[in-house]
Protein backbone atom coordinates (compact mmCIF):
# COMPACT_ATOMS: atom_id res chain seq x y z
CA UNK A 1 0.00 0.00 0.00
CA UNK A 2 1.06 3.39 -0.92
CA UNK A 3 -0.22 6.46 1.82
CA UNK A 4 -1.25 9.74 1.01
CA UNK A 5 1.74 10.56 3.64
CA UNK A 6 4.43 8.65 2.85
CA UNK A 7 4.97 6.69 5.68
CA UNK A 8 8.49 6.18 5.27
CA UNK A 9 10.77 5.22 8.77
CA UNK A 10 12.41 8.83 9.28
CA UNK A 11 15.08 7.17 11.25
CA UNK A 12 16.22 4.92 7.93
CA UNK A 13 17.74 5.94 4.71
CA UNK A 14 15.59 5.58 1.49
CA UNK A 15 17.84 2.07 0.90
CA UNK A 16 17.11 0.82 4.46
CA UNK A 17 13.13 1.82 3.95
CA UNK A 18 12.77 -0.20 0.98
CA UNK A 19 15.25 -2.88 2.51
CA UNK A 20 13.66 -3.38 5.81
CA UNK A 21 10.78 -5.42 4.34
CA UNK A 22 12.75 -7.51 2.41
CA UNK A 23 15.21 -8.52 5.25
CA UNK A 24 12.40 -8.66 8.12
CA UNK A 25 9.32 -10.13 6.55
CA UNK A 26 10.91 -12.16 3.02
CA UNK A 27 13.74 -12.74 4.67
CA UNK A 28 16.39 -11.85 1.80
CA UNK A 29 20.02 -11.27 2.72
CA UNK A 30 21.10 -7.82 3.19
CA UNK A 31 23.19 -7.78 -0.18
CA UNK A 32 19.80 -9.61 -1.84
CA UNK A 33 17.50 -6.93 -0.50
CA UNK A 34 19.74 -3.89 -1.82
CA UNK A 35 20.16 -5.20 -5.17
CA UNK A 36 16.39 -5.68 -5.05
CA UNK A 37 16.02 -2.22 -3.77
CA UNK A 38 18.41 -0.07 -6.24
CA UNK A 39 16.01 -1.83 -8.74
CA UNK A 40 13.23 -0.28 -7.63
CA UNK A 41 15.13 3.04 -7.11
CA UNK A 42 16.56 3.05 -10.47
CA UNK A 43 12.51 2.23 -11.74
CA UNK A 44 11.41 5.42 -10.05
CA UNK A 45 14.38 7.38 -10.79
CA UNK A 46 15.69 7.84 -7.24
CA UNK A 47 18.86 5.50 -7.34
CA UNK A 48 21.18 8.70 -6.34
CA UNK A 49 19.13 9.34 -3.61
CA UNK A 50 19.50 6.26 -1.79
CA UNK A 51 21.40 7.13 1.18
CA UNK A 52 19.43 10.37 2.03
CA UNK A 53 16.60 10.64 4.71
CA UNK A 54 13.27 11.03 3.77
CA UNK A 55 13.68 14.72 5.28
CA UNK A 56 16.49 15.83 2.53
CA UNK A 57 13.88 14.64 -0.10
CA UNK A 58 10.86 16.68 -1.81
CA UNK A 59 7.19 14.98 -1.20
CA UNK A 60 7.23 13.81 -4.63
CA UNK A 61 11.04 12.03 -4.09
CA UNK A 62 9.25 10.55 -0.83
CA UNK A 63 5.97 9.27 -2.54
CA UNK A 64 7.96 7.71 -5.02
CA UNK A 65 10.39 6.02 -2.49
CA UNK A 66 7.19 4.87 -0.51
CA UNK A 67 5.72 3.05 -4.29
CA UNK A 68 9.94 1.32 -4.54
CA UNK A 69 9.48 0.11 -1.15
CA UNK A 70 5.71 -1.33 -1.60
CA UNK A 71 6.44 -2.56 -4.66
CA UNK A 72 9.80 -4.17 -3.35
CA UNK A 73 7.42 -7.43 -1.85
CA UNK A 74 6.25 -8.46 -5.34
CA UNK A 75 2.55 -7.67 -4.52
CA UNK A 76 -0.32 -8.91 -6.56
CA UNK A 77 -1.98 -5.53 -5.93
CA UNK A 78 -0.61 -2.37 -5.40
CA UNK A 79 -3.15 0.01 -2.85
CA UNK A 80 -2.85 3.79 -4.01
CA UNK A 81 -4.72 6.21 -1.04
CA UNK A 82 -5.07 9.46 -2.88
CA UNK A 83 -0.96 9.32 -3.76
CA UNK A 84 -0.88 13.05 -4.73
CA UNK A 85 -2.80 14.29 -2.28
CA UNK A 86 -0.46 15.92 0.39
CA UNK A 87 2.36 16.81 -2.71
CA UNK A 88 3.21 20.23 -4.01
CA UNK A 89 1.67 20.46 -7.78
CA UNK A 90 5.15 20.37 -9.19
CA UNK A 91 5.66 17.15 -7.70
CA UNK A 92 2.30 15.36 -8.89
CA UNK A 93 3.09 14.45 -12.67
CA UNK A 94 6.65 12.64 -11.26
CA UNK A 95 4.41 10.40 -9.54
CA UNK A 96 1.89 10.23 -11.81
CA UNK A 97 4.29 8.83 -14.29
CA UNK A 98 5.53 6.17 -12.27
CA UNK A 99 2.29 4.97 -11.67
CA UNK A 100 1.81 4.90 -15.30
CA UNK A 101 4.82 2.97 -15.73
CA UNK A 102 3.70 0.43 -12.86
CA UNK A 103 0.30 0.19 -14.97
CA UNK A 104 2.09 -0.60 -18.02
CA UNK A 105 3.65 -2.98 -16.51
CA UNK A 106 0.82 -5.16 -15.90
CA UNK A 107 0.06 -4.88 -12.14
CA UNK A 108 -3.22 -4.47 -10.64
CA UNK A 109 -4.03 -1.50 -8.50
CA UNK A 110 -6.45 0.21 -6.70
CA UNK A 111 -6.31 3.62 -7.13
CA UNK A 112 -8.31 6.33 -4.33
CA UNK A 113 -7.77 9.87 -6.47
CA UNK A 114 -9.22 13.07 -7.37
CA UNK A 115 -7.27 13.35 -10.52
CA UNK A 116 -10.05 12.65 -12.90
CA UNK A 117 -8.00 12.94 -16.46
CA UNK A 118 -5.07 10.37 -15.38
CA UNK A 119 -8.11 8.26 -13.68
CA UNK A 120 -9.50 8.34 -17.31
CA UNK A 121 -6.26 7.42 -19.16
CA UNK A 122 -4.83 5.02 -16.32
CA UNK A 123 -8.04 2.68 -15.72
CA UNK A 124 -9.73 -0.44 -17.03
CA UNK A 125 -12.61 0.10 -14.45
CA UNK A 126 -13.67 3.43 -12.48
CA UNK A 127 -16.19 3.45 -9.25
CA UNK A 128 -17.22 6.61 -7.64
CA UNK A 129 -18.14 6.08 -4.13
CA UNK A 130 -20.46 8.89 -2.51
CA UNK A 131 -20.96 8.84 0.98
CA UNK A 132 -19.81 4.93 1.48
CA UNK A 133 -22.38 4.06 -1.61
CA UNK A 134 -21.26 2.78 -5.30
CA UNK A 135 -22.72 5.32 -7.04
CA UNK A 136 -21.32 4.60 -10.23
CA UNK A 137 -18.99 1.39 -11.29
CA UNK A 138 -18.58 1.16 -15.26
CA UNK A 139 -15.96 1.83 -17.84
CA UNK A 140 -13.89 5.15 -18.01
CA UNK A 141 -15.62 5.43 -21.21
CA UNK A 142 -19.35 5.18 -19.82
CA UNK A 143 -18.17 6.53 -16.34
CA UNK A 144 -16.63 9.80 -17.86
CA UNK A 145 -18.63 10.29 -21.24
CA UNK A 146 -21.93 8.86 -20.43
CA UNK A 147 -22.59 8.76 -16.51
CA UNK A 148 -26.04 7.21 -15.37
CA UNK A 149 -26.09 8.80 -11.79
CA UNK A 150 -27.25 12.73 -11.29
CA UNK A 151 -24.33 12.50 -8.79
CA UNK A 152 -21.37 11.31 -11.11
CA UNK A 153 -22.69 14.48 -13.18
CA UNK A 154 -22.65 17.10 -10.65
CA UNK A 155 -19.12 15.75 -9.33
CA UNK A 156 -17.73 15.61 -12.33
CA UNK A 157 -18.89 19.01 -13.64
CA UNK A 158 -17.44 20.77 -10.77
CA UNK A 159 -14.14 18.95 -11.62
CA UNK A 160 -11.42 21.28 -13.58
CA UNK A 161 -9.40 18.21 -14.73
CA UNK A 162 -11.73 16.60 -16.95
CA UNK A 163 -14.04 18.08 -19.25
CA UNK A 164 -17.38 15.86 -19.18
CA UNK A 165 -19.24 15.05 -22.22
CA UNK A 166 -22.88 14.45 -21.52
Amino acid sequence: MVFQLYNLFKNKTILQNVTEGLIVVKKFTRSDAEARAMELLKTVGLEDKRNEYPSRLSGGQQQRAGIARALAVDPKVMLFDEPTSALDPEWVSEVLDVIKRIVRAGLTMILVSHEMHFVSEISSRVILIDGGIIVEDGSPEQVFNHPTNDRTRQFLMKNRDYNVVF
